[in-house]
């Protein structure tokens, strides 16, 4: 018998069953039910599938019968793709199956290689320079937080041999469930088509730093109204009498903030807010902002303490909250899914000749202890 035939044969298996899938997944992706013409060739390919397999097992059975050992292969393995080759074909072929061994996520139901998830969270997170001081934690369901209220436990001192005085705690729990975070980034059919060009770098890079942006603009400045609650609704208030900052406000500021919180506090504000205070001097004549070669994001120090600059914080003007300072890690939870959503707009932008790559996060976020920063606030 030919060593050949059943190799043959189970190729054809392979194909068969990728046809299948993609019949299958192009409905799916597109929220409908197959065609007349789909539900046709599903059932042609099914037949011609089940005819494969009796053929298959006739043959390996045959050549068992007649002793012939060489004539059984096995069924040809596909070599796995990396997870940026499969999101770029996504993108390229729309509708085209998704092979089993290349991840589904379970907690968006979208076919998304998970390596790539997971490079995308990690991206928006390097990116996002608030979400570096903050506390994140990874769920994919509600987040609950325990929060103390105004009766905390407290220590003291004990006789021997005498009655321990239980303190009086109370405490609130909060849940920190996700917001959904879109980015739409478009992009013209001739780049798609041209194999050479890297298509998930183009829309990647754009989606990384449109995902960060709306994430610090939402942990800073966000309503609670279909995003997190912010920084600057919460905390411990320091009020400026006028549209300006002082070297003495900057020494109040600092001391208003419990000792607690100083060893890992950091100063967040704006660019505009940073050159009023690189132009303030104490009392000896120098500068309070002295600037340095410090990493992690930070462009310097004022008392002691690292500054890092986000445009999403108010400026100095009336009723703004133009400065923060605390230990963010200890005052902010935040909570992003590990998963991601991509889903790719075919006829949304069809008549432009083009495609739309939708990728959506989920994150929630709100401060769980006011006392571990200040917020200051312009007098209106």
């Amino acid at each position: 018998m030919d060593p050949n035939r059943i190799k043959e044969l189970n190729e054809r298996k392979g194909e068969i069953l990728q046809e299948i899938r993609s019949l299958i997944d192009g409905a799916k992706s597109e929220k409908r039910s197959m065609t007349s013409g789909e539900n046709e060739k599903f059932e042609q390919l099914g037949a011609e599938l089940d005819n494969l397999k009796r053929t298959i097992e006739n043959e390996e059975r045959a050549a068992s019968l007649l002793g012939d050992k060489d004539t059984k292969t096995e069924e040809p393995k596909l070599e796995k793709r990396s997870a940026r080759d499969i999101v770029a074909d996504m993108v390229r072929h729309p509708g085209k199956e998704v092979r089993a061994n290349e991840n589904t996520i379970a907690s968006t139901g979208n076919i998304v290689p998970a390596e790539f998830s997971r490079d995308i969270i990690r991206n928006v997170t390097e990116l996002c320079g608030i979400m570096n001081e903050i506390t994140v934690v990874n769920s994919k369901g509600t987040y609950k937080q325990i929060i103390a209220g105004e009766n905390k436990i407290t220590a003291g001192w004990t006789d021997e041999i005498a009655d321990i005085i239980a303190s009086t705690a109370d405490y609130t729990t909060i849940e920190i469930g996700h917001h959904k975070l879109t980015s739409l980034v478009k992009i013209s059919l001739e780049l798609i088509n041209q194999n050479e060009f890297d298509v998930v770098s183009e829309f990647t890079s754009q989606m990384n730093l449109d995902f960060a942006l709306k994430a610090e603009q939402g942990i800073i400045s966000g309503d609670g109204v279909g995003k997190p609650y912010g920084l600057i609704t919460s905390g411990t208030e320091y009020n400026l009498a006028a549209p300006g900052i002082s070297s003495d406000d900057l020494v109040k500021i600092f001391h208003t903030l419990k000792a607690p919180f100083h060893n890992n506090a950091v100063w967040i504000m704006n660019n505009n807010t940073l050159c009023a205070i690189r132009l303030i001097k104490d009392g000896n004549g120098q500068y309070m902002f002295h600037q340095s070669e410090m990493t992690n994001g930070y462009v310097g120090t004022i008392l002691g303490k690292p500054v890092r600059l986000t445009e999403c914080m108010d400026g100095l003007e009336e009723g703004k909250s133009p400065v923060l300072f605390g230990d963010y890690k200890r005052a902010y939870k935040a909570n992003l899914n590990p998963d991601m959503s991509l889903q790719v707009l075919v006829e949304k932008y069809a008549e432009y000749g083009a495609r739309g790559i939708l990728g959506i996060l989920w994150l929630d976020g709100r401060p769980v202890n006011p006392e571990a920063y200040v917020k200051v606030k312009i007098d209106e």
